[in-house]
């Protein structure tokens, strides 16, 4: 069974569905930001075509605000927050095929709680802050999470540790004589998807996800330094130009500019949801 089809969102029949298309009016009489469209199934198109990310974020806090229960507590709104949101969600949900044959069912109660309860009153950045909670939500109902217990060394930036330094699948086991504690099971899903979401916003160039993808995979490897996580140093940095065709330098500026996007527009927002 589909997440439409379990939250009530298949079209055109789905009693959610149906309902939050019934209300849309009545929302945006009452939201005028909510004018961008006729009617609710377009709201999808326009949002595509949108280029400014903020006014697509304007959108999805407004309905994120109806929804939730501290909020203007309608369902439907949390709906078609959700409707909109499906196509990351689904491409979520089968990342985590591999680890339970109910993901369906336990990303859709997620999602569901997710915005729900989602922080809207922080102004925060919806669409990649619900689907990274709801994907943690879920690994931790898998079972499969777990808390870093010892302290670094040295102080790290906070999108080291966020984006970079837990990088391990939670399904990959620890070698022997590694720490255990060194990385969080699933952050590297969790990165995945937040970059996924910040090139789907337009916030940083698809490619540059890739890099960024290219260079974790280099340093987790044994000839890379261990320097800044190992992302940036000398060796993972070599690896990906060669590959690429391209300058190390070029790989390094690349890299650092989409690492200081994602930190200003995520870091603080998501940790605050």
């Amino acid at each position: 069974m589909s997440l439409e089809t379990q939250l009530g969102l298949g079209m055109p029949d789905g009693d959610l569905w149906v309902l939050a298309c019934d209300r849309w009016h009545g929302w945006k009489r009452a939201r005028p930001v909510l004018g961008v469209c006729d009617e609710l199934p377009d709201l999808r198109t326009w949002v595509r075509r949108q280029t400014d990310p903020g006014a697509v974020n304007t959108v999805l806090l407004t309905l994120a605000e109806l929804g939730a229960e501290d909020g203007g507590d309608d369902p439907a709104a949390a709906g078609a927050l959700l409707w909109l949101l499906m196509p990351g969600a689904v491409r979520m949900a089968q990342s985590l095929m591999p680890l339970s044959d109910k993901v369906d069912q336990l990303v859709a109660a997620q999602l569901w709680l997710s915005a729900r309860t989602v922080n809207w009153s922080k102004g925060i950045q919806v669409a990649g802050t619900l689907l990274m909670n709801t994907r943690r939500d879920a690994v931790e109902e898998l079972g499969l999470s777990r808390r870093r217990r010892a302290a670094r060394s040295r102080e790290v930036p906070v999108d080291d540790i966020e984006l970079i330094h837990a990088l391990r699948p939670p399904w990959q086991p620890v070698q022997p004589g590694e720490d255990s504690t060194a990385s969080s099971p699933g952050a590297c899903d969790l990165l995945h998807d937040l970059l996924e979401v910040a090139a789907t916003e337009g916030r940083v160039d698809l490619d540059d996800c890739r890099i960024l993808l290219e260079l974790a995979d280099a340093a987790e490897s044994p000839r890379a330094s261990r320097g800044h996580a190992g992302l940036l140093g000398r060796e993972a940095a070599a690896v990906v130009a060669a590959e690429r065709g391209i300058s190390r330098a070029t790989v390094c500026r690349r890299a650092k500019s989409a690492l200081t996007v994602l930190q200003g527009t995520y870091a603080t927002q998501v940790r605050s949801a």
